[in-house]
């Protein structure tokens, strides 16, 4: 599948025009009211109140879209959805209409980004006009477009998280091998151009042979076909019997334990994820006899949430997304209007980076 940049302009969507023309006082928001798949989300109007005291209010323009909110909306997230009229979506961009009375760092007419730490029970980024916390925003370099900024803080932190902090990865990593599993989403191919800037070695796993090509141009230096390939002898062969370094394993599932067994004495594994719906068991000998260490990650609550961890992350990884180092792989734009499409598109698992939605 190649690599798709699709940018929708403006008056393509028809919920885009209904916005346009009756202005910003048409507040459309994606909601649902049941548990269940992509078709439980649908649009609705939902007035917008004035934002309170630490709020902005913003005029979205770009959401993007991630795996957690599709288990969220069918009711297997870490959270609990507030049953009926969820709001959903996580992170995005857009213009800020106004500021609460608390807030002096953001002004109106602040192009910025909304992080993923906010309430998903009171907030959500998939609607013409929300109000968010103001500790959640980041402003947009000049020159990065709404789609662009909507794709890339979520998927890079959270690379940059597994990677860095959790992975305990230095940035000067010549000579390491890093393992990164599930490696066709977005944070798999944050991943690889995070690991390129340190100077270390990716390996990518996907299922089939379909998407080797892509995770190649989206800068994997090697990928293993899980369905085809041994795992272990892969690893083996590729690091030339040294094994791999780090371990970022966000499907988990049969894959911990080859994976556990490849890594060098005292290496480490970060798990972030169980997209195999599966929690085996640990694999016990290459944890005693190797000493490896491993560690859960949490995007919000072990990085986000630390004002001093989000701010090492923000000084790394914004001035090489300013300046064009870091590029989020954005495989398909959809309009508001088919928001529930493009998280159908995100569960049959043919994407290649990000899902984005215009607003």
């Amino acid at each position: 599948m190649p690599i798709r940049y699709v940018i929708l302009r403006k008056g393509t969507s028809s919920l885009a025009g209904t916005l346009a023309s009756k202005g910003q006082a048409m507040p459309i928001t994606a909601q649902f009211d049941t548990l269940g798949g992509p078709e439980k989300i649908k649009l609705v109007d939902v007035p917008v109140q004035p934002p309170a005291a630490d709020e902005v209010q913003i005029r979205m323009r770009a959401a993007g879209l991630n795996r957690a909110e599709l288990l969220y909306v069918a009711g297997h997230y870490l959270v609990e959805p507030p049953i009926p009229n969820a709001p959903l979506g996580a992170e995005g961009a857009g213009e800020i209409i106004t500021v609460g009375s608390g807030v002096s760092e953001f002004a109106e007419g602040d192009r910025v980004c909304v992080l993923p730490m906010m309430d998903w029970a009171q907030y959500g980024t998939l609607a013409g006009i929300v109000n968010v916390p103001a500790h959640a925003l980041e402003p947009i370099p000049d020159g990065i477009g709404f789609e662009d900024a909507a794709a890339f803080w979520m998927a890079y932190t959270t690379a940059y998280g597994m990677i860095v902090q959790a992975g305990e990865m230095p940035l000067n990593a010549a000579g390491r091998t890093v393992l990164i599993t599930g490696a066709s989403s977005s944070v798999g191919t944050a991943a690889f151009q995070i690991l390129k800037q340190i100077g270390a070695t990716s390996i990518g796993t996907t299922r089939t042979q379909k998407k080797v090509d892509d995770l190649n141009k989206a800068g994997a230096d090697h990928v293993i076909v899980t369905d085809d390939e041994d795992i272990g002898a892969r690893l083996k062969e590729i690091t030339n019997g040294k094994g791999v370094d780090l371990v970022c394993d966000s499907v988990v599932g049969d894959m911990i334990a080859p994976a556990a067994e490849a890594l060098v004495p005292e290496g480490n594994m970060v798990l972030m994820g169980f997209q195999s719906g599966e929690i085996p068991g640990l694999p016990f000998y290459p944890i005693l006899t190797k000493g490896i260490t491993i560690r859960g990650f949490h995007l919000v609550w072990h990085l986000l949430d630390h004002a001093d961890r989000r701010r090492r992350a923000v000084d790394f990884l914004g001035p090489l997304w300013a300046s064009g180092e870091l590029k989020p792989v954005i495989d398909r734009v959809f309009p508001l209007s088919d928001v529930s499409g493009a998280y159908a598109y995100m569960a049959t698992n043919n994407h290649l980076g990000k899902i984005v939605i215009q607003i």
